[in-house]
């Protein structure tokens, strides 16, 4: 077994060599004029931020059409136009949705993943930047011909026959998922590129890389599924290959994609919240063992959960009742374990130190218990899921699952790590605040008006209605424009950020990552973890020392002997040869 200075010297001389290649990276980075970097990046940071900045410009766009929705259907419970027409209600409907998920929440998962990855295994390196670059502009571009699609985009479910989506909604659909792919390689390769042969992952990046394993895999069907309905009648081409119009198996296999789907955004962000969340406990998590445990466990069951889009349709009986209905019961549980783990690791409210970061990781794992407990009653049970499945009971759920769990706990993360990214501190706290509260409130006024309303029969995706459900309408209106308000709020102080902000100190490693992968080394090791086992060591300060590998044949040995010597006093200085690793937690 070796010793923890040889394990220590080991992990040294891999960062020094990945701090090497870094360096060049950044000089090759500074001869590209701005344009350039828009168009491609292999720095791990300005990639990050170009995902952000995509994810903003959507968040923005697709909550414009949420406003057009909710303005119609809060001011006219008869389909009148008082906003606008039927048929561009609906394809607002239709942009809303895609803008929300595949624009603001897929791009923001993969600015996490960009950042988070690089920071905690030390490389700083993105493995095959060209193709993560191009999986940008490429889903991007996919997503601008599914909104320009015309009026014909009436709705997203095309299995609603005889709607359908017109060609370049398909065609954008299916670039979307060809771009997200490369995202997702790129993702998946760059985890394994900062990783030492024997070692441990941080935790946080073994959830990002199975929710991009789980995503990858489901898109596989949809994608299918788009190629199928692109050469069938319902395509639009007039080349007509599949005679099918396919209504059954468009929303089959796309919800074999699209129910992994909801699942993308709270895997990563799981993985990111369990690495923040100790810097506020000022301790580990209470068992890492057990977190690593829950990402095998939510991977099988996250992807089978799609039995509530297709209880009443002619599937066979595993797929559709046994295996899936079972899986959408079952998934509660490790999330509540999850939640358990959470809580347990923070403590004590009142002892720790808030801010809107911790403000919203913490409000996103209280609405994800009230949502799965919305959800669990109703959702997997066959006789009861097709009664509520076309009414706000469903919505509210499923806002509750993206609005304020997911999207609300991915700002956290940013709010909490953002910093470190742009080297600037958050322009104002007050304005922070203020996004906190006015999501909260707009959201939670928004899905409690839907579910009270869905309980009582109020019926979505239509644009008329009796005059009884108007009143939650009206509330669901006013809880929209309040969010949307508190997203203003949000986009201002960013922009003042990156313009203004206070400079803060600037580290190799981010000073974060530091500190969360001391907190998971420490835990592990008093799980029963073996020092050769442990993720790879952080400097303490977050200041890479580099270890030159070439050694002359004539001095061989007094550079072996000098470069012990050197890291031998480098880890005394870090560690302090403490049995518990408690220095680098300080």
């Amino acid at each position: 077994m070796a010793s923890r200075e040889e394990v220590r010297r080991t992990e040294r001389e891999k960062l020094s060599e990945w701090a090497a290649q870094y360096e060049e990276v950044k000089a090759r980075e500074q001869k590209r004029n701005i344009l350039m970097k828009v168009l491609y990046s292999e720095e791990y940071k300005m990639l990050t931020i170009k995902n952000i900045i995509v994810a903003v410009v959507w968040l923005f766009v697709g909550g414009a059409f949420a406003l057009i929705l909710r303005s119609q259907a809060g001011l006219s419970s008869t389909g009148v136009p008082v906003v606008v027409t039927p048929e561009y209600y609906f394809q607002a409907m239709t942009n809303h949705v895609m803008d929300m998920i595949f624009g603001a929440v897929f791009s923001i998962v993969f600015a996490v993943s960009f950042y988070v990855i690089p920071a905690m295994n030390g490389s700083r390196l993105i493995k095959w930047p060209k193709i993560a670059n191009a999986g940008l502009w490429i889903a991007t571009i996919g997503l601008f011909m599914m909104n320009f699609g015309g009026v014909q985009n009436q709705y997203m479910f095309t299995f609603l026959n005889p709607l359908k989506a017109s060609p370049t909604w398909f065609i954008g659909y299916a670039a979307m998922v060809i771009g997200e792919w490369m995202e997702m390689a790129s993702v998946l390769g760059t985890s394994f590129n900062g990783r030492i042969k024997g070692k441990l992952v941080p935790t946080a990046i073994g959830f990002i890389v199975m929710d991009m394993i789980m995503m990858a895999l489901a898109n596989i069907s949809v994608f299918i599924d788009v190629i199928w309905s692109l050469l069938s009648p319902i395509g639009g081409l007039g080349i007509t290959i599949f005679g099918v119009p396919n209504a059954e198996v468009w929303k089959g296999l796309f919800w074999f994609a699209d129910h992994p789907l909801v699942y993308f955004a709270p895997y990563t962000l799981t993985g990111a919240s369990l690495a923040v969340i100790p810097i506020y406990a000022k301790r580990p998590l209470y068992s890492y063992r057990f977190a690593r445990w829950l990402i095998p466990t939510l991977f099988v069951l996250g992807s089978s959960v799609y039995v509530h889009h297709l209880g009443d349709d002619p599937w066979p009986l595993i797929l559709r009742d046994i295996f899936a209905q079972t899986s959408t019961a079952l998934i509660a549980i490790p999330f509540a374990a999850l939640w358990l783990l959470f809580f347990i690791t923070l403590g004590d409210p009142r002892k720790l130190k808030w801010d809107a970061a911790l403000a919203f990781i913490y409000a996103s794992a209280v609405w994800n218990i009230i949502g799965g407990i919305q959800a669990e009653p109703t959702n997997p049970v066959q006789a009861i899921d097709p009664t509520i499945h076309n009414t706000g009971w469903i919505f509210s759920h499923f806002h509750v699952m993206l609005a304020l769990y997911s999207v609300g706990g991915l700002l956290g993360v940013l709010y909490a790590v953002g910093p470190y990214l742009w080297g600037r501190e958050w322009y104002s706290t007050k304005l922070s605040w203020l996004h906190f509260w006015g999501w909260q409130a707009g959201m939670g006024l928004f899905v409690s008006a839907s579910a009270i309303g869905g309980f009582y029969g109020l019926i979505r995706r239509e644009v008329a209605w009796a005059a009884f459900y108007e009143p939650y309408y009206q509330l669901i209106m006013i809880g929209g424009w309040l969010a949307g308000f508190a997203t203003i709020f949000f986009g201002y102080n960013l922009i003042m950020t990156l313009l203004y902000g206070k400079k803060i100190k600037e580290t190799d490693i981010p000073m974060w990552a530091v500190i969360t992968v001391a907190m998971e080394r420490y835990g592990l090791r008093r799980e029963g973890y073996s020092d050769e086992e442990l993720p790879t060591a952080l400097p303490a300060d977050g200041m890479i020392r580099k270890v030159s590998n070439s050694v002359n044949n004539n001095v061989q040995g007094n550079n072996i002997l000098t470069r012990n010597v050197n890291l031998q006093k480098d880890v005394k200085a870090e560690l302090k040869l403490d049995k518990t690793d408690k220095a680098d937690i300080k």
